[in-house]
């Protein structure tokens, strides 16, 4: 009897070993968009940071950041690696339970420049300040958020009702400011580095996120995982972090030779992809929780969000 209750006992602990062996294997389905800021993921990959964590990933490009948080929300994707943060705050509005976020890119208290957005105009436009905007079409990356951005910025220097807002689709953005059916562009680069490269436009201003003050920074991207993921498979998790924190340690160090990872994963332009400006990719660690918090309060007021987020409570910790 005492043999037979032993080969139970050691048949339920080869199962529950079996099935562990199983659940490791699962591949962590990571979604990305074709981004600058999605680059922790192209290193992490080709660097072999997820082979040496034990981890098998299964990397699924997305076109926009509503389709990449819809999978996410849907379960068919693990992670997002990365969009932008005021998507993943409309998604919170839904079902805050649902995400959090682990990794961010923006700017911090100690960096004052802003590499992420710039306002445009065509080359040779009579424009040269925000106060000549008065009455003209500025186009915009659609969504509420992206148009909330804008004005709030262009409130700092007049009336934003006074602007006509156009929404585009990214990739036709450039050809409507060289068609002038916009007189003028807000952003994300690498836009406008394109745009002056290809001979269509000028900056009106670089860097125009400064204007907002937002001292504690602007975490405009995020890195999130799924509640699923988490409740499922919490190690994986775990290992998928400090995979990407892992990664963020390396860019830092060899920016240089990480870059060409642009052009294989985004299909920049080498020289565009071999010059641009990054911001921070920002460790959990390293965060202020009060930036999102504020970011998010501005664009609220600017009414690009019906109810309020506890921003500081999307955090994975």
């Amino acid at each position: 009897m005492k043999k037979i209750v032993a080969l139970i006992a050691m048949a339920i602990f080869l199962l529950g070993a079996t099935s562990g062996v199983f659940a490791a294997e699962e591949p962590v389905k990571i979604g990305y968009l074709r981004i600058v800021m999605s680059l922790p993921t192209y290193v992490a990959q080709d660097k072999g940071f997820f082979t040496q964590e034990g981890l098998k990933v299964e990397l699924m490009p997305f076109d926009s950041g509503t389709a990449i948080i819809e999978a996410l929300m849907a379960g068919r994707i693990d992670c997002i690696a990365c969009t932008g943060t005021d998507g993943l705050w409309y998604a919170a509005l839904r079902a805050p339970e649902r995400l959090k976020i682990f990794l961010l890119y923006g700017t911090t208290f100690d960096n004052k420049e802003d590499n992420s957005f710039s306002v445009v105009v065509k080359k040779g436009s009579p424009l040269k300040g925000f106060k000549d905007l008065k009455g003209k079409k500025v186009g915009t990356y659609p969504g509420g958020s992206s148009v909330a951005l804008a004005r709030a910025v262009i409130r700092t220097q007049i009336d934003p009702a006074k602007v006509i807002f156009t929404e585009i689709a990214p990739p036709n953005m450039i050809q409507t400011l060289a068609a002038g059916q916009i007189d003028a562009f807000f952003a994300p680069e690498p836009s406008g580095m394109i745009a002056v490269a290809q001979g269509v436009g000028r900056y009106l201003m670089k860097g125009p996120l400064v204007l907002l003050q937002l001292r504690r920074g602007i975490p405009g991207a995020a890195f999130a995982f799924s509640a699923k993921l988490l409740q499922k498979r919490p190690e994986q998790a775990r290992k998928l972090k400090a995979c990407l924190d892992k990664a963020v340690d390396y860019i830092r160090s060899n920016e240089k030779e990480v870059r060409p990872y642009l052009v294989k994963y985004t299909g920049l332009p080498e020289a565009v992809a071999m010059s641009i400006s990054f911001d921070q990719w920002i460790k959990l660690d390293e965060y202020d929780k009060r930036a999102g918090q504020e970011y998010f309060d501005l664009l609220y007021k600017e009414g690009a969000y019906k109810e309020r987020v506890d921003t500081t409570e999307l955090y994975y910790y």
